[in-house]
Parts: structure tokens; sequence; C-alpha cells
């Protein structure tokens, strides 16, 4: 038997995927790796805010799963939509990695507390460009697309002062060394699954109970799966910024989560906390505090 694993060609996305097909092939399974382009891929032009596409880094993965071109599709967690096609599962999360946003930059003189110079801030999220308006409205953002490769050439350039990206991405592509500042979670909110790899499949696979035993950590699971219910009580396919993080310590639960406006003018967060067991509903209850606040924002 060999189960066919789909992954974007970027090399982030091929590191991914070979941590699953070495958990795999450890456990006996023999995998081969298939990669798909995707819309997200393709289109390099423009800001990924604009492409107005949701799930353009998945959707043609998902496709290639319900062709059957393949068994498996390695998502990173965070470019998920909130809801998969029917017939489509998320069967595993693996574990977690640290999901905080960094700032890299060539100099440790640069940091986002320095308000002394107008820093050329570079970053493709919608999501990080409205805390760096909201909480650092003397800097200059920039938007950057590219993989960290690329952009850490840009960076190199002088095009920007510096850039802001997942811790994960950057360890994961071994550029630790550009680092300058971890950005705190209480400011920076991560995007909801931030940091977490994520591996979908048809429901009616038969390897579906096989794929979770070997490849589930249960801790991250219940953390993004909380997070991801409140992306789906609060998305309704509207392009605001939105973020989530859930932890979970022994088997309590807390769940940080809000959005911020697309003018950056407001930002909305909340958090709750319960049994873990509880994760979906305590996502769903955030997601209707939040919508309760952001009501004004939505409708404009």
């Amino acid at each position: 038997m060999q189960i066919i694993l789909g992954s974007r060609g970027s090399k982030l996305a091929l590191w991914q995927t070979h941590q699953v097909q070495r958990k795999l092939e450890k456990a006996g399974i023999d995998t081969r790796c298939h990669i798909v382009k995707t819309s997200g891929d393709l289109v390099q032009n423009k800001p990924l805010h604009q492409l107005g596409t949701v799930g353009i880094f998945t959707k043609a993965l998902d496709l290639a799963l319900q062709t059957q071109e393949i068994d498996l599709a390695i998502h990173s967690g965070k470019d998920m939509p909130a809801l998969l096609d029917e017939d489509l599962e998320i069967f595993a999360f693996l574990k977690r990695e640290d999901p905080r946003d960094v700032l890299l930059a060539n100099s440790a003189e640069i940091s986002l507390e320095n308000y002394t110079q107008k820093w050329r801030i570079g970053t493709s999220s919608m999501r990080r460009s409205a805390f760096l308006k909201y909480y650092m409205p003397s800097l200059i953002v920039k938007d950057i697309r590219g993989n960290i490769d690329s952009r850490i050439q840009k960076l190199d350039s002088g095009e920007y002062d510096a850039i802001i990206l997942a811790y994960a991405g950057v360890k994961r592509m071994g550029f630790e060394s550009f680092i300058v500042q971890k950005l705190s979670v209480a400011t920076f909110t991560p995007a909801v699954a931030q940091g977490a790899i994520a591996i979908v499949g048809r429901k009616d696979s038969p390897h579906k109970a096989q794929i979770k035993q070997i490849l589930n950590h249960e801790t991250t699971a219940s953390a993004v799966k909380a997070e991801r219910s409140f992306l789906h009580t609060v998305a309704g396919g509207c392009s605001i910024p939105v973020f989530g993080l859930a932890t979970v310590i022994g088997t309590s639960l807390t769940l940080t989560g809000g959005m911020a406006n697309q003018d950056a003018s407001h930002i909305y967060r909340h958090t709750v906390q319960g049994n873990e067991k509880d994760g979906i509903v305590l996502g769903k209850e955030l997601g209707e505090i939040i919508l309760k606040q952001t009501q004004s924002i939505i409708s404009n």
C-alpha cells in the first residue's frame, strides 16, 4: 500500500510534507509526495487580500483529494478556510510549533518599540498590518509577497528595514539568525492554527483511523479545533483580519481571539476559558461575543 501526499511546491510546504512522510514511513507506511500548484502560488503580483479567494493555498490540493489524485493533503493550518468541503475532513494535526510572529532584520537596533525611526516593515498579512497600524502608527507598512527565501532576499537588498513572519516557518527554513524580536501574543495574537500542520483527507478514506493514530497530537488538535470554531463563527466570508490562539494546560483551555476593522482604527479582542473537551463550544461562544462587539465594522 502506498499513500500519496499532496503538497505545495515551496520549500516550507515540502519540509512540512516530509515531516509527515517520515512519521508514516517510520510506522511502516509507504508514501509518495505529489506537488500541486495553488492559485496563491501562481499569482505573486498582488497582495494576498486582493486575490479575493477563500483557501487560495488549499483549494487546489483539496480538489486533488476529491479527484483521488492524492490520498492526503498537507496544509499549513493557518492557510485553511473556516469550512472544508463536506466530503473532506481534517484527520490530524502534528505537534504545534511556537505560534508567535517574529520580526526579522539585519540589525538588532531595529525594534517595533523603537519609535525614533520610521521603519519600513514588510508583511503580506492583513492581521499583522492591522496590528502595526494600530499599535505603531509611526511605522511604514509595505506589502511583501513570495516565499521565505525571496522575502529574506528583499530584506537583504534594503527594500525593507524589517519583515514579520511566523516563527514556525522561519525556524523550519533555518533563518532564525535574522530574528531580532519575538512578538507578544498579547498584542500580535497569531492567526488561527498558526504553527500547526494539518493533514486532510476524504471522509470515506480507509486510512483515516490509522492516520489519526500515527500523526495526531491531541493537545494541538484540541487548541486548533477551538480556534477554528471561533473562525467559523466570525468568518462569514468577510475579509476583515481575524486572529485567535488557544492554549491547553492540563484539562483547561484558554482561547483569545478577535478581529480588527479594515482601517485598523479598532482592535477587538476577548478571552474565554473552560474545559479542553469543550473547545468547539468555547470557540463558538467567543465568536458570538466578538460579533456583538464588531457589528458596526462588519456592516460597513
